[in-house]
């Protein structure tokens, strides 16, 4: 069936659209006027949502990324404007379209922040592929195994796993019940047969490099040859990336990530010159941004631009940081042991960028429940520190509150960074440090606020994306980590991006920067759990609801707070899972 067939349209209304004075992204008139004409709704959670005929009609037919994406943002601000402009509507065909043209903003919006991470993680997976004969192998369009793979070509068979599941879910590999084959489309065909191997200079960190070229005012010969793209066949189709996007993202992504740690990013904003607040970039440099379409032809921040610059470099950080892995992939994939690292300073800057607004949502329903309960603690723990920013907001919200507060990390980077926000006025002066504190081990944090002279009994502990970490996961390993955090009276409320399927991914496009997220937790040791008990699901883990149940918490769904869900429409069997969730987890009065 073809996508958006059984589109329920307003035939009156969609003859009022095809006569505004638009430019029509990619001449698709009909497309766009079926779309904005098609029923939309508000989800149970407050959120403008389409049905699923029109999602499915628009990430089919509808590319989205860089250029394509501001041509649409643009074509938005149009259709809005001549919106306000119409006379005679009734208020809900109006309300309609208004919620239509949030629907596909906020998509647009969504895939320019998530988009390249995941198109970074892939240039590394196919520069290995062609070095090692892969990229040759799925070219024969015949399908193939892991296992077959593995022994062909003496790989190991784990990390093989991982990278095809990882171009499955990004819609370039093909699954069957036969193996693994390439997709038949022309952009995935075309992404095998025109992909070259990477300059072995441009596999390392190009961050640090880059940073220093805009510094300076000036780049390497290496910087500016790492900037200068080829063109390939223009063959977008739907939402699939093509070879012109994996190359683009492979390059925005480091140089994002430069801007925000010469402290550019933040001074981006919509129809600012880049080139007065970064008089340091390079013509290869200003060119890519174009091509991405964060700039304009005359260098201004284009609304897409505004969006990444203020959005992306923390998720961009988070998956970054795991650049080892992919500067030693080829070496990973042979089997051969080589030392791979996360890059935990650059992480927990990231993290801290990334989980802001999360923080906000939790320290305001730990503010609700304590007004509606009359619940009181004088121990505010945060768990995975970071740079504290869950206890930043904290302490700015309640200075005056006698708090004694700690902060643990296992890993002594994410320490020394909370002490340097500490002295900087940034977290309370007294504020505690419990090192070498694995979160996968409870009794080394309880142990260390009793000898502080505290009591872990109704404590705070807010945790910010920690618990996947726990290494070697398994349901009942999970579940006895949460008892010892519930049997000392800990009040929990911890945050976690949901695990999601192939099936999830594919049928969502970049509605997530999960794929990526997923292989490198997956590659790394860390595990993922889902939001919701699926009993379809090939997942045999328990999602994190149940395992805290079963450990004594009361997860209370009051306060749990919610992202917008994965699927942008509700979907016939009920399970649209949220893309990340803050559970509020009460210890049970025995």
């Amino acid at each position: 069936m073809a996508p958006g067939s059984n589109l329920i349209v307003n035939e009156d209304l969609k003859e009022r659209i095809a006569s505004w004075s638009v430019v029509w992204p990619r001449d698709q008139r009909e497309l766009w006027t079926n779309l904005l004409a098609s029923e939309s709704s508000v989800s149970s959670s407050g959120f403008p949502i389409l049905s699923e005929q029109a999602f499915s009609l628009f990430l089919e037919q509808v590319p989205h990324l860089f250029l394509d994406g501001l041509e649409i943002l643009n074509f938005i601000s149009q259709c809005r404007y001549m919106l306000e402009a119409s006379h005679g509507w009734e208020d809900s065909d109006e309300v309609s379209v208004d919620r239509a043209l949030s629907v596909v903003r906020n998509i647009v919006n969504t895939a320019g922040v998530t988009s390249g991470t995941d198109l970074w993680t892939l240039r590394h997976i196919l520069n290995s592929f062609h070095q090692l004969g892969l990229v040759e192998a799925f070219k024969q369009n015949k399908p193939l195994t892991t296992e077959g793979l593995a022994k062909k070509f003496a790989l190991d068979s784990a990390q093989l796993e991982q990278d095809l599941i990882m171009l499955h879910s990004r819609g370039i590999l093909a699954l069957s019940s036969q193996g693994y084959a390439l997709n038949s489309r022309p952009w995935a065909q075309n992404i095998f047969s025109q992909i070259s191997p990477l300059d072995r200079r441009f596999c390392e960190d190009m961050v640090e490099k880059i940073g220093q070229g805009l510094a300076l005012g000036s780049g390497t010969d290496e910087v500016n040859e790492f900037f200068q793209l080829s063109n390939h066949p223009s063959d977008s189709e739907g939402w699939y990336p093509t070879l012109n996007d994996i190359e683009l993202g492979f390059r925005i992504v480091p140089l994002v990530i430069a801007l925000r740690t010469q402290g550019f990013t933040s001074q981006l904003k919509y129809e600012t010159y880049i080139q007065e607040i970064v008089p340091g970039l390079t013509p290869n440099q200003l060119s890519c941004l174009r091509r991405a379409g964060l700039i304009a032809d005359n260098d201004a921040v284009t609304l897409l631009g505004d969006r990444v610059f203020a959005r992306a470099p923390g998720p961009y950080g988070i998956i970054h940081a795991y650049h080892s892995y992919m500067a030693h992939h080829t070496t990973l994939l042979k089997g051969q042991k080589t030392e791979v690292w996360v890059s935990r300073g650059a992480n927990v800057v990231a993290s801290q960028q990334a989980n802001a607004k999360t923080f906000h949502l939790i320290n305001e329903s730990l503010s609700r429940y304590c007004e509606a309960t009359g619940f009181d603690y004088d121990v505010y723990i945060e768990h995975a520190v970071g740079q504290g920013e869950a206890t930043r907001q904290h302490y700015k919200k309640h200075p005056d509150k006698t708090v004694h507060y700690f902060g643990a990390d296992l890993e002594e980077a994410a320490i020394a960074r909370a002490e340097e926000a500490r002295s900087r006025g940034e977290l309370p002066a007294d504020m505690r440090f419990v090192r070498r504190a694995d979160i996968g081990e409870p009794e080394i944090l309880i142990d260390a606020i009793m000898r502080a002279g505290c009591k872990p009994q109704g404590a705070v502990m807010v945790v910010g994306n920690g618990f996947h970490e726990v290494r070697n996961q398994s349901n009942e390993k999970m579940i006895q980590v949460f008892k010892k955090y519930c049997d000392a009276g800990i009040l929990v409320i911890f945050t976690e991006e949901s695990a999601l399927s192939d099936e999830d991914l594919l049928a969502t496009g970049w509605n997530t920067y999960h794929a990526g997220f997923r292989y490198f937790h997956a590659i790394s040791g860390q595990g993922l759990r889902p939001a919701i008990d699926d009993p379809n699901s090939p997942c045999d883990r328990l999602s994190w609801h149940k395992c805290a149940s079963l450990a004594g918490y009361e997860v209370n769904s009051e306060y749990t707070t919610r992202t917008r869900t994965i699927y942008p429409y509700p979907r016939k069997n009920g399970t649209n899972p949220a893309i990340s969730v803050n559970y509020f987890c009460i210890p049970r009065k025995n």
